[in-house]
């Protein structure tokens, strides 16, 4: 007789804590389902791969990363959003300068400009799993990774420039210092991983990690983008951001 009361006393106490949770979960939904971001940070990428070698360049650089982000939670564990971003793409490399007037010159730097700025248009799909606060009143922090699809335009045009070599034996002499890609339109996935931290019940800050492959296509500009094959390229760029967020109905 005892074991049966425990037993029965062990399913309804079980019984109650699930109908505890459920009424809990039921009651504590995303009150704020929409949530707007700024956010900066940095970026790197990789060469543009595709042109000819000696335009691809041989080393990048870090720059800064900025954009604007719209999220709507269409669950408490599921949530997508859009989002604008700009930054600049950037390679370097070093060209051998011929021979001039008996002499030989010194290798110069120079600077392929892919897009300046580099626009992107994506939309996420996130995975979240919520924190909420001690008290459930609502909810503290924001564990999220997902996916990304998106366009990218780039602007540039296509020019060529030139700086003084300003050395002997003739300090007039004109080298290429910068190749310009031409405009262009592509596409670009991949993914990221973030965590959101409300401090209070709307405003939070956020960190995200995410790396990106890019498909581009350019304009053809003066001839330039098919003699040097750099009207089609691809690449991978890393973004790293930090920023606020504001909730919202």
């Amino acid at each position: 007789m005892k074991g049966i009361l425990l037993t029965a006393l062990s399913v309804l106490a079980l019984s109650g804590n699930m109908f505890a949770q459920r009424t809990l979960w039921e009651n504590f939904p995303p009150e704020i389902r929409w949530d707007i971001g700024i956010d900066g940070g940095f970026s790197g990428i990789t060469r543009p791969l595709g042109p000819e070698k000696a335009y691809q360049g041989t080393r990048t650089k870090v720059v800064p990363d900025y954009n604007v982000k719209l999220t709507y939670a269409i669950t408490p564990n599921w949530n997508i959003n859009c989002e604008v971003g700009s930054r600049t793409w950037e390679s370097y490399g070093t060209w051998a300068n011929p021979y001039y007037m008996g002499g030989a010159l010194k290798n110069t730097e120079i600077k392929f400009q892919l897009g300046k700025p580099a626009i992107t248009e994506s939309f996420q799909l996130n995975y979240s799993i919520p924190f909420y606060s001690r008290f459930k009143i609502f909810q503290r922090a924001t564990l999220y990774f997902g996916v990304t699809l998106g366009l990218v335009t780039t602007v540039s045009d296509g020019s060529t420039g030139y700086s003084r070599y300003s050395a002997p034996p003739d300090s007039s002499y004109r080298y290429i210092s910068s190749y310009n890609y031409a405009a262009g339109v592509g596409y670009s996935f991949g993914a990221q991983v973030g965590y959101t931290y409300y401090i209070k019940r709307r405003w939070g800050v956020n960190v995200e990690l995410a790396a990106r492959y890019v498909e581009m296509g350019t304009g053809k500009t003066n001839g330039l983008s098919d003699d040097h094959m750099t009207n089609r390229y691809h690449m991978i760029f890393l973004p790293q951001t930090f920023g606020i967020r504001y909730r919202f109905k």
